[in-house]
Order: structure tokens, then sequence, then C-alpha cells
């Protein structure tokens, strides 16, 4: 299934843009206007939130399956098959406008779902398992140096992807807030680690941006996410199988306090869900 997503999202964005182009263009060149405004009803707001997140990278999160923009998306087919079957409008506008909205649909509800399997590997109250990573400086990182101290930790795809680099962006802003917490935080990726060492310098912030050489504590905890690499993305040097977005608070002792395992890798959690409780392990650390 992976495998079958990551050649949908290499090509969605290319079809996408190509219907919006193509229907911009005839919407232009004549006078079958309420015809081909249903393509672009159906594309331009996939490639709008995709421009947006990838230029600005400041959407950490969004809605679970876009009912809004789907209903536009269905409303821009409505808008086609009226002008098609009761004005003669051309049938090309109609089937470029289906084909938006089912894309974007399974885009949304489907793509967007990760189906991750469930792991006891990782659960509350449990200790968090010692790992083996590497620090940017390539030294060795072994996680049972974070007892004495809370910890939060990221486990993000990688630099490709533009809602973990809005993530990191986000808990990056509140770092001064969580250093006066005592909090470590631990941003793990299975990338490249010429990428993390990138990263590090990019947010100069006091985190710990580690790499997860071969996946192995990902697979170790059972977040490994087997062919989750878009299509085409392999030319830049990243692995096919990549990591279930994950985010883990653990105490002092190294216990695992808090967890999310999103199931859509567009809901993830805001920093004011964490940080309350990394308040209460400092005043009981305190």
């Amino acid at each position: 299934m992976n495998r079958a997503k990551s050649i949908f999202i290499g090509l969605y964005p290319m079809v996408a843009m190509g219907i919006l182009g193509y229907a911009a263009w005839r919407l232009s060149v004549t006078r079958d206007g309420v015809a081909w405004a249903g393509p672009l009803l159906t594309t331009l707001p996939f490639m709008a939130f995709l421009s947006c997140v990838m230029l600005f990278k400041s959407v950490a999160r969004t809605s679970g399956s876009f009912p809004a923009l789907n209903a536009l998306a269905l409303g821009g087919t409505a808008l086609s098959a009226y002008a098609v079957l009761g004005r003669g409008g051309d049938p090309l506008a109609l089937g470029l406008s289906a084909t938006g909205a089912i894309c974007f649909a399974a885009y949304s509800v489907w793509y967007s779902r990760l189906g991750r399997p469930t792991t006891s590997r990782l659960a509350v109250g449990r200790p968090f398992p010692a790992l083996e990573l590497k620090k940017v400086d390539g030294g060795a990182f072994n996680t049972g140096e974070l007892r004495g101290q809370p910890a939060l930790i990221f486990f993000y795809r990688g630099n490709w992807c533009p809602l973990c680099m809005a993530q990191v962006k986000e808990v990056a802003a509140r770092y001064r807030d969580l250093a006066q917490l005592g909090a470590r935080v631990l941003l793990v990726s299975p990338q490249p680690h010429d990428n993390s060492v990138a990263l590090a310098k990019r947010f100069n912030v006091p985190f710990d941006f580690l790499t997860d050489v071969g996946n192995e504590a990902a697979r170790s905890l059972g977040i490994e996410m087997k062919n989750g690499l878009p299509m085409g993305m392999g030319l830049l040097g990243y692995e096919a199988s990549t990591v279930y977005p994950t985010v883990v608070v653990l105490d002092a002792t190294g216990v695992v306090r808090w967890l999310d395992q999103t199931d859509n890798y567009r809901v993830r959690p805001e920093p004011e869900t964490f940080l309350p409780l990394l308040t209460q392990l400092a005043a009981t650390r305190g």
C-alpha cells in the first residue's frame, strides 16, 4: 500500500498542475467559462496548499480530511456537469473536473492517512528503549544518556517533508521555553546524515539533531514506514523507507509520559499540547 501511495504522491502534483494550467488557458480563450471554472475549483486549492507548505514551511497541521476543500472540489465538478450536460459545454472540462476532485479526495482521505501498525514497543508508562543514533559531529548518541532530565523526542521523516519542517520550525521557536523547563529536545530522522547536519546549522538552536542510520531505531520501535518515501525523492539520496511521525515525552527517569502517534501526516500536536506536561515534570524534578 505504501508503494502505491508513493507513486500517487509523486504523480498527483504534476497532474493537478497540468489540469490547472490547461483549464486556465481554456478559460482565457473560450466563452465556455462555466465549464472550465470547474477544473480550476478542483485543483487550485490543492496547489495553493502545496505551494504554501513548500515555500513558507509554516503549516504544521491541517484539518484531518479538508471537508471544505473537498466540498469545493465537488462543487467544481457539479459546475462542469451543469455546463456540459445542461448547456452543451466541452465534455473534457467535466472529465478534468472529475479527475481533479477524485485525486484530491484520494489525497485528503486515502494518502494522508498513514495506516500505521500498532506497536507495543512504545507505550506510556514504559521505559524508553536505549537507541543508538548519530550526532551531527559524527559521534554516537545513546538515548540512555537522557536520564536525569525530561526529554522531548520528535521522529520526523526528513527535510523533504514540508510539514515535518514546519513542525521543526514551530518547536525551534519555543526553544527558550523548553530550555527554561530543562527539557532536552531530540530531532531524529533516517535521512542522509548531511541533511541532518544542514538542518542543525539552519536552525542553530540547542537541540540534538540526530540521524537514525539505516532506520534501525525506528525499526526497533515499530515505527518504520516501509516504502513511505514519495516517488522521485530517492534521486536526492533518501532511502525508500522512512519513519511514521512520532512525538514522545520522557520524564527524568527515562519513562514515557506522553506519546503522539498520529495516523494522519497532516495532523500533528501543537506545542501547547506537551508543554504543560513538561512544566509539570520540571516542577516535580525541581
